[in-house]
């Protein structure tokens, strides 16, 4: 199936050293790309941008951002293990130099569990599953965004596609936990009643490849109708959840091999918040 999804991680360089822990962390992970900056707004010229790697079927991009933006466990991801071997290989990476948040053991509602920020502040459930190495976005809600959980999934799944996939309730019948799908992308959500010293930042987000302009107008319509708009296709929805807006042929355009062109669509779009594929076209083909 082509690839509608993915998961990007903010980082102050690092990039390459970040890629090979994460190849060598995970199971049936691979390198799919990387870019440079071919324009000095953002970076420096030459510099790495991003590296995009699939690790354990989920695709993640790595992006060279700066300093701004830190990632929070607000938005974790739930690598589900195939056995205990491959559970303690990889929780044994993941913590080493990391921040264990819940200790590896066993769990009366959990099983074999543990949770961990590792060394580039990026946060992980690792749990004892039944089948193949898989991971799993999870969403944390909680402070102000505590109840609205199943609101929430359904405001994503009417902007971009999907459907909810079970419930887990406690107390006075609300919900705990649900998974749900977004385009075929398996994700979690929690609604935590605890308080916590963190929220959703830029450090964390999720990005869409969608099709044309009408599917990527149709998203941000329902997105940023009560949340915010941000630069190069970036958006938050009202609960402070990010989503960024990619396209085949935006990317095509702006990692032409012809740097001119790259340069001229790179720029186009630097100055948008909503992507107009025509206008980049238009700059990317010198018709400005």
């Amino acid at each position: 199936m082509e690839q509608q999804f993915g998961c990007c991680l903010w980082f102050d360089g690092h990039l390459t050293e970040a890629a090979d822990f994460y190849l060598k962390t995970f199971e049936d992970s691979k390198k799919i790309d990387e870019t440079h900056y071919i324009t000095d707004e953002h970076g420096k010229i030459g510099d790495l941008l991003t590296i995009a790697l699939e690790l354990a079927g989920c695709e993640f991009l790595l992006l060279n951002g700066g300093s701004d933006f830190k990632p929070t466990p607000a938005i974790s991801y739930v690598v589900n293990c195939e056995n205990e071997k491959q559970l303690n290989d990889v929780w044994s990476r993941l913590n080493q130099d990391g921040e264990t948040l819940m200790p590896l053991t066993t769990y009366p509602e959990l099983g074999k569990f543990g949770w961990t920020n590792d060394r580039y502040g990026f946060s992980w459930q690792v749990r004892l599953g039944d089948s193949l190495q898989t991971i799993v976005p999870c969403i944390m809600f909680a402070n102000e965004n505590y109840g609205l959980a199943q609101a929430a999934i359904d405001e994503w799944i009417a902007a971009f596609g999907g459907k909810q996939t079970f419930v887990i309730k406690g107390k006075e019948d609300r919900l705990r936990a649900s998974g749900f799908q977004l385009r075929g992308q398996e994700l979690i959500i929690m609604d935590s009643p605890e308080k916590h010293d963190f929220d959703f930042s830029m450090g964390n987000s999720f990005y869409f490849y969608f099709k044309d302009q009408a599917d990527i107008d149709q998203a941000w319509e329902a997105i940023t109708r009560d949340g915010k708009e941000w630069p190069c296709g970036w958006m938050e929805d009202r609960y402070g959840v990010y989503w960024q807006t990619v396209n085949q042929k935006l990317l095509d355009w702006t990692n032409d091999p012809d740097i001119e062109k790259a340069q001229r669509a790179t720029q186009e779009m630097y100055k948008m918040k909503k992507i107009d594929l025509a206008q980049i076209q238009r700059a990317h083909d010198g018709l400005n």
